[in-house]
């Protein structure tokens, strides 16, 4: 249960809570670590029939795929915003979360989101990161801050492990456990990759 109050908590009630993604939506996630996991995870929950992952890493996105993404799409690509459109049958995606905090990422899910759509970032970015206004002007985008899944943590966690008791969000098959005298490997995994969500386990 470690990593239910920050980022998976995040993930999931950035989509059901600040998003308000519901039956028969489409979504696209950008950047598939613990957050953007548990943002697909909750979004097949709430019965979205398209769920977009991008990211860079083979492994993550087939990760995305077990969890419920329908569409993986390789962020190193020349075409993202092409595929992403192509998955949402050309119109572009109701919804999206970013969890990179990367300006060109956002740009992309702003340049293939449907008009009037709502794009909730949650990464932590650079202090120089910034955004051209020319992204925003004209897309009929609304951008959210989301900070924890807007979530109030004595509800909204007993509600996750309900649906993780349901069979609706796995999220323990994000946890690699560790010893605390591994925290060094802990932290080695999670920045290669190696770990979605590293728990260390006091002696």
């Amino acid at each position: 249960m470690g990593p239910l109050g920050c980022g998976i908590q995040t993930g999931a009630g950035t989509v059901l809570n600040s998003l308000g993604v519901g039956a028969g939506d489409a979504l696209v996630v950008s950047g598939t670590g613990a957050v953007g996991l548990s943002a697909i995870m909750a979004a097949k929950a709430a019965g979205a029939t398209t769920i977009v992952a991008v990211d860079v890493l083979p492994e993550r996105l087939e990760a995305a795929k077990r969890l419920g993404a329908t569409h993986l799409v390789d962020g190193k690509a020349d075409d993202v915003v092409d595929q992403i459109k192509a998955a949402t049958g050309g119109v572009g995606a109701e919804y999206a979360v970013d969890t990179t905090a990367i300006p060109a990422v956002i740009g992309n899910l702003i340049a293939s989101a449907r008009f009037g759509a709502k794009i909730a970032t949650v990464g932590v970015p650079k202090p120089d990161a910034v955004a051209p206004v020319a992204l925003f002007s004209g897309s009929g985008v609304t951008l959210v801050g989301a900070i924890e899944g807007d979530a109030v943590p004595q509800t909204f966690i007993p509600k996750l492990l309900a649906m993780y008791k349901a069979g609706e969000f796995p999220f323990d098959t994000l946890v690699t456990t560790y010893p605390f005298d591994e925290i060094e490997k802990a932290i080695a995994d999670t920045q290669s990759g190696a770990a979605v969500k590293a728990v260390l386990v006091m002696p």
